[in-house]
């Protein structure tokens, strides 16, 4: 049985300052023994199919700047399942588009210098019967998570929505299960981000605990206002 950390969308070079460190008080108070980032380790705002601002920066800039905090994030966490997002992919899919064949780019865990199990884009993963995915694969809008978790007939965590965050149950007189989104990592006052300010709706700052399979736990990190 496992007691997993969840770590929400960083989007390097956007992670949030002071992110990884709230990820280790967490990851000691609840003695976390497994590690899950749900997806969107990276950005690529550089390669992005949408409109970009014309001051962000050129790929080989974001990508040295986006590979600073990665390496941050394992060094913290060096053993852990990355499930591959669609920011994440964005190479796979730009090459895709131009006609190249993925298997000319770097692997995954070369290309960022991480030891983690990498799991293709669209993978689930179960752990102690929960599953775990990036969620942009399933249902969205209110409340995705929980309407997951019960197209899934399982316990379901994801990321994929910044602005939500939460863990709500749902049974039937058989069985029960939850579905929790664990809001993400990042920085809203990025350029990166620029897309974001017109929303009402704004990201959640935060992480995912699961203990067992069994009881889950969203923790929020509690900023000061800026």
């Amino acid at each position: 049985m496992a007691r997993v950390l969840i770590i929400g969308d960083t989007h390097c070079p956007g992670m949030r300052r002071g992110y990884v460190e709230f990820l280790q008080r967490i990851a000691d108070r609840y003695a976390v023994n497994r590690v899950v980032h749900i997806g969107d380790l990276v950005d690529w705002a550089s390669i992005s199919f949408h409109e970009r601002h014309p001051s962000l920066s050129n790929a080989a800039a974001e990508y040295r700047k986006a590979r600073r905090q990665v390496a941050a994030l394992a060094r913290a966490f060096p053993d852990a399942d990355w499930l591959i997002g669609n920011h994440d992919a964005l190479t796979e899919r730009q090459a895709i588009a131009a006609g190249l064949p993925p298997d000319l780019l770097r692997d995954y865990t070369d290309m960022w210098n991480v030891g983690w199990s990498v799991h293709p884009r669209f993978s689930k993963v179960v752990i102690d019967g929960v599953l775990y995915a990036h969620g942009d694969s399933g249902r969205g809008g209110q409340d995705a998570a929980y309407r997951q978790a019960r197209d899934n007939f399982r316990s379901t965590v994801i990321g994929h929505f910044h602005a939500q965050a939460g863990v709500k149950w749902w049974a039937n007189p058989e069985f029960r299960v939850f579905g929790m989104s664990v809001g993400c990592g990042i920085d809203a006052a990025r350029m990166q981000f620029e897309y974001g300010r017109k929303l009402p709706a704004k990201p959640i700052l935060g992480c995912g605990v699961v203990i067992d399979g069994r009881r889950a736990f969203f923790e929020p990190w509690l900023l000061r206002s800026r």
